[in-house]
């Protein structure tokens, strides 16, 4: 008998739905092994270690929460030695991870697992100073997008967001108070340096500059590999493919650049440009640097942050 296993973090704010919605429902599913994994507060790599632990060969890992939950979940899928498939039901803020697979119910999340329609996800992976740091299926972040994202964990936010379903407004509201607060900020250090080699070589010869990058003014560094990043800027499918990703960087600490960079990235794609080699941001000396997985932050000093395509892929209900 297969075994399902329910991700879900009992502090949400949205964790009345994912009773009703999942948790019932799948009490009532037959012909599976019921199992659940309750997300503890600690650290992503803690979580992921413990559900790592308890994954079996075969099992069907359904992720009801947001973004951070299931991030979590895909580590726990990566550092595991059995072969288990992923699904993501999204009860967060912007469920990026849900949007990239396909927003589904619980019922469709079964009849789609039985009936076979998975594909290969192939994650980024994140290196600090030499190290393993994550692995991310839809973006990593680094600067002021990063530092953004602890305003929803402020105790006056989460208990706005647990007073009913919020919409898309109500998270765009918040952050532009927060922007407009704290923008002036230096948010990466004017030094570093990020080398990576585009997809299109003839544009690389053509302006001369795309190889090479100069991190003077910029506020935020973007690895993209998935549909969306923060709901509404547009990515593309990257997850799909063992290699290539996006890389995209702006300087927006100007109200006037963050609009242009927000329409373009809206409208068609975030500015930047395609690579398939592992990217390398150096730091002078070591610095105080906020990274963010998909809406799971950490602050932390480093000296060079590494990205390059995971060498494992996981299997996904889409």
């Amino acid at each position: 008998m297969k075994r399902i296993i329910l991700v879900y973090n009992p502090r949400s704010s949205k964790h009345s739905l994912i009773a009703t919605e999942v948790i019932k429902p799948a009490q009532k599913l037959k012909g599976y092994a019921k199992g659940k994994f309750e997300v503890k507060k600690a650290p992503v790599e803690e979580n992921a270690k413990e559900l790592a632990k308890i994954l079996e060969d075969d099992d069907l890992v359904v992720v009801a929460g947001g973004d951070g939950s299931a991030t979590m979940a895909l580590n726990a899928a990566m550092i595991t030695e059995a072969k288990v498939t992923l699904a993501v039901i999204g009860y967060g803020n912007f469920n990026d991870m849900a949007r990239m697979l396909g927003k589904k119910k619980f019922a469709e999340v079964i009849e789609d697992f039985e009936g076979g329609k998975t594909k290969k996800l192939y994650p980024l992976e994140a290196m600090v100073d030499g190290e393993h740091f994550r692995y991310a299926g839809c973006y990593f972040t680094l600067g002021m997008f990063s530092e953004s994202t602890e305003v929803f964990d402020a105790p006056k936010t989460r208990d706005n967001l647990k007073k009913g379903n919020k919409s898309l407004a109500f998270s765009v509201v918040t952050l532009a108070k927060w922007y407009f607060k704290n923008h002036r900020k230096e948010f990466l250090p004017a030094d570093i340096k990020m080398n990576s080699i585009p997809m299109n070589r003839k544009k690389m010869q053509k302006n001369g500059k795309v190889n090479t990058f100069s991190g003077k003014h910029v506020s935020d560094v973007m690895f993209v590999n998935g549909k969306t990043v923060a709901k509404v800027m547009r990515g593309g499918d990257y997850w799909k493919n063992p290699k290539r990703y996006y890389v995209a960087f702006g300087r927006l600490k100007s109200l006037f650049r963050l609009a242009t960079f927000m329409l373009k990235s809206m409208i068609s794609r975030i500015p930047g440009h395609e690579v398939e080699n592992e990217t390398k941001i150096e730091f002078s000396s070591p610095t105080e640097v906020e990274i963010q997985a998909e809406g799971e932050y950490k602050k932390m000093e480093l000296s060079e942050f590494r990205v390059k395509k995971a060498e494992k892929s996981i299997t996904v209900v889409v």
